[in-house]
């Protein structure tokens, strides 16, 4: 049996940024076994199908992590600009939006995953449909069985993403592979994902679109941008973002004016009723949200308790009352409609899984603690990032720091 230097389990952004890596290393033995027909699949759908690599803003603030100085130390050996000069000397070009997402200039991640694809050819073997069944270590050596092969390295590296989107060939496998050598998971559950909310509350609304601010009730989590009514919730850029920070039972507070104050909105609607004494409150709104949205927010102002309205400052607040007349409680309904949360999507729809394995289980190279020559990789970690090119960036730095580790074990074998 042919020993070599690594074996790479999985053809994401992990394990094809580990394969270039060692590559580059001089270390050309490296098998990659990937279970799909083809290399980065998941890879060339990121963003939409647009590619967010990185972001501009990139920081360990925007992970979800139980060690965050961890994740500090990864970013810090290869972060966003390490990154950028990588794929750039590969023949790509990137630029960021103005929010500080970072695409191709071709707007097409499938060409991210193509430059990442021709550095590799001829440099390292590559085995698709190979689906890894289990791996054990024997001997200071790793024994990886396929459905129909065993191969043997010295180094390991674990790189099969987590549970989200297993339509792509992520179904969770690695998190078993990690638990036969000593691993523990956390609990798993999926971020960055659309919401399920209370259905008769948002009723008329499906397909309708919006640029909100939403925020989680009792928390300070807010966040600006699209928001889109769906047949069982929400979802926009605005839910993905703060779907990391909440789930089933949380209650979502929507401001369809994030510009406007509620006290500015409704001396707009007193001044309209004035002038068209006859007109109906739901058309009382038309010209200043979306008309479908404007008869939802007139049948839920009705009855809605805004005695905990989330004013946007002290003075404001202080002037909400329980007892509003309809005009108040409709530019109010304006600035805080609420919607309980009653779970999510799930895996299927989810862009990444929240938890994983412990960071306190593998060193500074991400090697585990548990089996000398493991490495853990990306989303097989109990890292998530926020939506915006955070967990791309963090899959492809880990591939460079284990591969750098990797490099450093085979020139010592040497």
């Amino acid at each position: 049996m042919r020993e070599y230097a690594a074996i790479i389990v999985g053809g994401g952004a992990s394990g094809l940024f580990c394969a270039l890596r060692l590559a580059e290393a001089g270390v050309t033995d490296v098998l990659l076994l990937e279970r799909n027909d083809r290399l980065g699949r998941k890879l060339s759908a990121t963003g939409n199908g647009q590619g967010n690599v990185t972001n501009a803003h990139m920081g360990a603030e925007h992970y979800f992590t139980d060690a965050p100085d961890a994740v500090v130390s990864v970013l810090d050996r290869f972060g966003k600009d390490d990154l950028l000069r990588e794929l750039t000397s590969l023949g790509g070009l990137f630029e960021a939006d103005e929010v500080g997402r970072v695409y191709p200039t071709s707007r097409q991640a499938a060409s991210v995953t193509d430059l990442l694809r021709f550095a590799l050819e001829g440099r390292v073997e590559v085995r698709l449909g190979a689906r890894v069944r289990s791996a054990r270590r024997s001997g200071g050596k790793f024994f990886v069985q396929t459905e129909g092969e065993e191969f043997c390295a010295r180094s390991l590296a674990l790189a099969c993403g987590g549970r989200a989107a297993p339509h792509f060939g992520t179904a969770g496998d690695g998190y078993a592979l990690a638990r036969a050598f000593g691993h523990t998971v956390t609990p798993l559950r999926p971020s960055l994902v659309q919401l399920k909310t209370e259905q008769a509350r948002i009723r008329g609304l499906k397909g309708v679109r919006a640029d909100c601010a939403v925020r989680i009730v009792g928390s300070p989590v807010c966040m600006r941008g699209d928001l889109l009514f769906t047949d069982y919730g929400v979802s926009g850029d605005a839910i993905f973002r703060i779907s990391a920070f909440c789930g089933e039972g949380d209650v979502l507070s929507v401001d369809f004016l994030p510009g406007r104050a509620a006290g500015e909105v409704e001396r707009l609607l007193r001044a309209k009723a004035a002038r068209y004494p006859a007109m109906r409150k739901e058309d009382l709104l038309r010209g200043v949200v979306n008309s479908s949205v404007g008869k939802c927010l007139t049948k839920y102002s009705a009855n809605a308790d805004f005695s905990q309205f989330q004013a946007q400052n002290t003075a404001e607040r202080g002037k909400i009352r329980k007892n509003m007349d309809d005009l108040a409680r409709l530019a109010h309904s304006v600035k805080d409609f609420r919607l309980p949360v009653v779970g999510t999507l799930g895996f299927d729809y989810a862009q990444v899984t929240k938890g994983g394995v412990p960071l306190a289980e593998v060193d500074e190279g991400l090697m585990s603690l548990r089996a000398d020559g493991l490495y853990l990789l990306g989303e097989l970690l109990n890292v998530d990032g926020e939506c915006g090119g955070y967990n791309l960036q963090w899959a492809f730095s880990c591939g460079a720091v284990a591969a750098d580790a990797i490099a450093g074990r085979e020139y010592a074998h040497r």
